[in-house]
């Protein structure tokens, strides 16, 4: 029975064993990027080319396999990003043989002198790059994209800077264990990497400044303290009452898009943004003695993908995404126009939570949900918090408050005739 080799040429062809190239030797087909083949122009048997179409190669491979000896060129370790895992997932185990060598982000952290265990590795040539939020990457301090053609320095630099993403030094290395080609630049400035082309192949890491503040100045979690946000004459979600309005919000997909509406201080958008690393949350408040407060927050808590708007609700409505969540934390005299614009605005299965202290506010809100085909259920929360007193401790009770929720009906209802 034939052993199909998988075999990582690492940095170059220098990196290969004597025992490598007595395999590559002996193949009856030698299968590989142009590159890789390039390496081995003695080499007097058969070879293919990988191209953009791996299923015709994987094809090849399973029906040749019997009768051939057969080698497969990789970069660096072929189950790591590479060729390798592919071929692992159509090929029985058994008939696999892996030889892995010094794969491509390994030998660029060694390159700059940096251990890379805590390091978050994407690759921007895969489906995960693909989906990737950049948004998300606030909270990484050290980071290494595989980049390929479409998605390479230029494309990370523009992500960097429509996010915020600041505090990152920037190290690109093209050509790696090419010697007379191999070429490292460092950058601070993301805009001067907008103005370069670069070699291919290269690497990007991402590297935050050693001078930069912690990421956040203490521990999160749901429910934190009042005192962890900036906020005018105690108007902030309380944090037990906090918890409770986002347990109801179901935050169940990292990539929701949430609706803070009368945003105060941003404390359920910000612990909300928390818990959505791949989504996005629109903090809203139209009274601009606030805003400060929120942006503070959200820098406080280092989370680019939390966004002030600061409209009248519901004008303004439509220069937001589709929302997937709301909260709806205030809304007056206004709160029926409110939240009937969320209940069209809101994606199908969608979950609306509305928080107010206001008895006939309540009413509003569990009438205003039912018309829209909701099923609204309400909550009522009462909080005491112990406070000391000379002899032992006292509870002083909070103002009461409704959680009102509900959800969209996935389908239209359809009426029988």
């Amino acid at each position: 029975m034939n052993l199909v080799h998988i075999i990582g040429i690492g940095q170059g062809k220098s990196d290969l064993t004597a025992r490598h190239l007595e395999i590559i030797r002996s193949a009856d087909l030698l299968v590989g990027g142009k590159r890789h083949l390039d390496y081995f122009p003695e080499y007097s048997g058969e070879t293919l080319a990988v191209r953009a179409d791996i299923e015709s190669i994987v094809k090849r491979i399973q029906r040749e396999m019997d009768t051939k000896k057969i080698v497969v060129l990789a970069s660096g370790d072929p189950l790591f990003y590479g060729i390798g895992a592919t071929l692992a997932r159509s090929i029985p185990g058994e008939r696999l043989k892996v030889h892995p060598n010094v794969t491509s982000v390994g030998a660029a952290f060694a390159t700059i002198c940096q251990p890379w265990h805590d390091a978050r590795i994407i690759s921007l040539h895969s489906r995960t790059g693909q989906a990737l939020s950049f948004p998300s990457l606030a909270v990484e301090t050290k980071l290494a994209f595989l980049t390929g053609p479409e998605r390479g320095p230029g494309y990370i630099a523009r992500q960097l800077i429509d996010h915020d993403l600041d505090g990152f030094s920037v190290c690109v290395l093209e050509r790696l264990g090419q010697d007379s080609e191999e070429h490292i630049t460092w950058f601070t400035d993301y805009k001067k990497i907008l103005d370069r082309d670069f070699a291919q192949p290269n690497i990007v890491i991402l590297l935050k400044s050693d001078l930069e503040p912690p990421i956040v100045p203490h521990e999160t979690h749901i429910g934190m303290p009042d005192n962890f946000f900036r906020h005018s004459k105690g108007l902030i979600t309380k944090s037990e009452v906090r918890s409770i309005s986002l347990s109801r919000l179901r935050l169940a997909r990292k990539d929701h898009i949430l609706w803070d509406i009368g945003s105060g201080s941003g404390s359920v958008g910000i612990e909300a943004a928390l818990q959505l690393p791949w989504g996005q949350v629109f903090a809203v408040e139209k009274n601009e003695s606030r805003i400060p407060d929120i942006i503070h927050n959200i820098r406080n808590f280092n989370l680019p993908n939390v966004k002030v708007a600061q409209l009248n609700f519901p004008k303004g409505h439509d220069t937001l995404k589709t929302p997937d969540r709301i909260f709806i934390g205030g809304g007056g005299k206004n709160l029926e126009t409110i939240i009937s614009c969320c209940c069209d605005r809101i994606a199908r299965g969608g979950t609306i939570v509305i928080n107010t202290v206001i008895i006939e506010s309540m009413d509003t809100a569990v009438k205003a949900l039912d018309a829209h085909g909701f099923t609204p259920q309400v909550i009522q929360v009462q909080v005491s918090r112990s406070k000391l007193m000379p002899y032992g401790s006292r509870l002083n009770a909070l103002n009461p408050v409704w959680i009102i929720s509900g959800t969209k009906p996935e389908t239209h209802k359809v009426e029988l005739q």
